[in-house]
């Protein structure tokens, strides 16, 4: 029902109508207790998948996943498994959501986490913090003491003001009649704008809790108002009621009184989000399909002579500015980040059509088919040096759903040269693609912001150079030859080691001697990819992968051709994240092929998960390589510490045996003459089982790369001695 349906429904009372609204919303509740509704919204949202771990705490909402629990019946039920600690589930809920590609609205889906209050709960931050910095939908319900419990009880902690600064909402229920409210609001906080983590509290009393009439009533009287004309102290004294009225409308106001939108419940009971404001927390949420120019970040929400806007799909204007600066560059270059992930056919037509160069972030490696001429691989720190020679020279940058993060601009000061001398010539310079406002103009001054998606970006431009397509079709010849002519003379190079001769015992006590060779990380990616593609299964394949070298080589050496197809810890660079990941991608995705890539430091951290995946039979692949170092570190501190090497070695397990002790399945390698049968096994030979494969290799460095505090075009491509900046300390 419209909002003038209402008010003529009510005789014009908005205020009636909204509470009218809200009442038949949570009547289709009633009788449920709290943890009842959880379980029903968790299924109303298609959820299939919850990880999490057991507590006192938490104990009413856990009964809910039961098999037996009287409520199921015929109705469909949600998995659940256990995990070895929350830390770990966490990670497993983050996989689930970084790789659920088919999702009916096109948005991932968020990961579901549930454990106890206390340790629970604070064993949780980790992977609430890495969900926040690399924008992972997920949604955190932990038990808390019970609203009657004396000050200080077992295992109770402030965990609402624990999670507040890592989280999008963290929020403590008061009563079973905001559940309804608060689980919707979770979901679309989650999953829109930059999607991140919400967290919810729940005390233990709450969730027994049932929704009575009674309840409601009290519920519905005690609605507050939320002020819409700028009395912002008036909205700050009652920031602590959840749900309020808006004044004159039949939209109620949900969250805080700086970060809350507007909701409607409409004709079938449904929460609907409205477009309310346009301040910086609305715009963060609700993109306007508007292009900007002439914008400071100091005041990018004033209005000012310099400030221009325009909106995609109009005939003129910043429109058709935009769009000829990028028919007309001689020099484009594309960066795609996670904002691209939905668009690969849009983002192909657009590179193909005005033959442009294509290089992505981490987080959009797959996004466009590393097997195109057009492709130019990841770029940044640890990228190629095709695309970090060729966005130093481009005219044209268009940044694609990336928030120009400081792994891939280098030292500031000296980024992108040629395209701020084109734009102060008028021939080019900075689009910026990004739902987010508050991106305009923060790291990178752009020409054009675009407050859009990347994929509405896309096929607004495409349409309109189908509609007037450009008349120098030969204008990028030159631009694309000296791509090809980078990577002919910068690919990217492994370690080859000479044979040995080794004295060996077979099992019927006889020596031999045999030549065999050692391995480094890339050597073993390399034939994992190689493997891959010449079995034709790299498209269903799905990588994770820890933070270290590994995570660099596989970023290199892995040839991406799909969309969310790495998944691996980028702002927070957390370890240990490859095993959880691997798993939720195989939970949300049980017909690819889920492959982690892990060191051996990283998958020190967290290797207690074999036990869920030995008991619950999750066929993932782990590959573990071995070089008993945390090589990364190992070699900043060759560089900034003049080799004093500390708390950077690992004297690793026997992980066949350790794979033995939970039933799975594993192979061990230490030679290259070995190493492509081995990976045949381990790719081909347990497709319904895990197995684990140890392979030992050298501790060599992930080259190339670019120092800390140095230009994006400066680059360590071997690995030899150099003058670093002392002063620019590396993390």
């Amino acid at each position: 029902m419209s909002q003038t349906a209402w008010k003529d429904h009510l005789n014009g009372s908005a205020e009636m109508a909204s509470k009218a609204a809200a009442q038949k919303y949570m009547n289709t509740f009633k009788d449920e207790t709290a943890a009842h509704i959880i379980y029903s919204k968790l299924l109303e949202h298609d959820v299939s998948v919850v990880n999490g771990y057991s507590g006192g705490a938490i104990l009413p909402l856990l009964d809910q996943f039961h098999h037996a629990h009287p409520r199921h019946g015929e109705e469909k039920r949600i998995r659940w498994i256990t995990n070895s600690n929350e830390s770990s589930a966490g990670h497993v809920a983050e996989g689930i959501a970084k790789s659920s590609v088919e999702v009916k609205d096109g948005m991932l889906a968020a990961g579901i986490v549930v454990a106890t209050s206390g340790p629970g709960a604070t064993n949780l931050v980790t992977p609430i913090t890495d969900a926040m910095c690399d924008g992972v939908p997920l949604i955190v319900l932990c038990g808390q003491a019970a609203t009657t419990a004396p000050q200080d009880a077992f295992q109770s902690a402030p965990a609402v003001e624990i999670m507040k600064p890592v989280t999008k909402w963290s929020y403590q229920i008061k009563n079973a009649a905001e559940v309804p409210f608060a689980m919707d609001y979770a979901f679309y906080i989650s999953r829109h704008g930059r999607p991140g983590p919400v967290f919810i509290d729940l005390p233990k009393d709450l969730q027994i809790q049932s929704l009575t009439d009674e309840l409601i009533s009290n519920f519905l009287d005690g609605l507050g108002t939320y002020n819409t004309d700028g009395d912002m102290e008036y909205n700050m004294k009652h920031d602590d009621e959840f749900v309020r009225l808006i004044p004159d409308t039949t939209a109620i106001h949900l969250g805080g009184a700086t970060e809350g939108l507007s909701f409607q419940v409409n004709d079938v009971g449904e929460l609907q989000s409205v477009e309310s404001g346009h301040d910086a927390y609305h715009l963060d949420h609700h993109y306007t399909n508007t292009i900007y120019s002439g914008v400071e970040y100091t005041n990018i929400y004033d209005e000012n002579d310099e400030r221009k806007t325009g909106k995609l799909d109009e005939d003129g204007g910043l429109m058709k500015e935009m769009t000829e600066m990028i028919k007309n560059a001689k020099r484009p270059f594309i960066i795609a980040g996670q904002g691209a992930n939905d668009s690969p056919e849009e983002l192909m037509e657009l590179a193909e059509t005005l033959q442009i160069p294509v290089a992505t972030t981490l987080h959009a490696l797959g996004t466009f088919d590393e097997r195109h001429p057009l492709a130019t691989n990841m770029l940044g720190m640890h990228g190629h040096a095709t695309p970090n020679y060729l966005i130093q020279e481009c005219d044209l940058l268009l940044c694609i759903g990336s928030r120009f993060d400081d792994r891939i601009t280098g030292r500031p000061s000296d980024f992108i040269p040629a395209a701020r001398q084109a734009a102060q010539e008028g021939r080019g310079g900075v689009i910026h693609v990004d739902v987010r406002f508050s991106e305009n103009a923060k790291q990178v001054k752009p020409d054009y912001f675009v407050h859009s998606t990347g994929k509405k970006f896309l096929q607004s431009i495409n349409a309109a150079i189908r509609a007037n397509p450009p008349t120098d079709t030969a204008r990028t010849k030159e631009w694309i030859e000296k791509k090809h002519s980078l990577e002919a003379e910068f690919p990217i190079k492994i370690n080859q080691y000479p044979a040995e001769k080794y004295t060996i015992q077979d099992d019927d006590g006889n020596t031999h001697d045999v030549m065999r060779s050692k391995m480094c990380c890339q050597s073993v990616i390399h034939e994992m990819d190689k493997q891959l593609l010449a079995s034709g299964k790299i498209d269903d394949a799905i990588f994770s992968t820890g933070v270290g070298i590994h995570q660099m080589a596989a970023a290199q050496l892995v040839t991406w051709t799909q969309p969310r197809q790495m998944l691996s810890s980028g702002s927070l660079g957390t370890m240990g994240v490859s095993l959880g990941y691997c798993m939720g991608a195989k939970l949300a995705n049980p017909g690819k092929i889920c492959i982690s890539i892990d060191g051996d430091g990283s998958f020190n951290m967290t290797f207690t998960e074999l036990k869920t995946i030995g008991e619950e039979k999750i066929p993932v692949k782990l590959l573990i390589l071995d070089n008993e170092s945390q090589m990364m570190v190992e070699y900043w501190q060759r560089l900034f510490h003049d080799e004093r090497y500390i708390a950077v070695r690992n004297k690793s397990p026997k992980y066949t045996t350790l794979a033995a002790a939970f039933d799975i399945k594993s192979v061990y390698c230490e030679s290259m003459e070995e190493l492509p049968e081995k990976m045949r096994e381990f790719l081909e030979d347990y497709d319904d089982e895990p197995v684990l494969f140890h392979v030992r290799i050298e501790r060599t460095p992930c080259l190339p790369m670019v120092a800390p505090g140095q230009p994006l075009d400066n680059m360590i491509l071997v690995d030899e001695d150099f003058e670093v900046d002392l002063s620019a300390a590396p993390s």
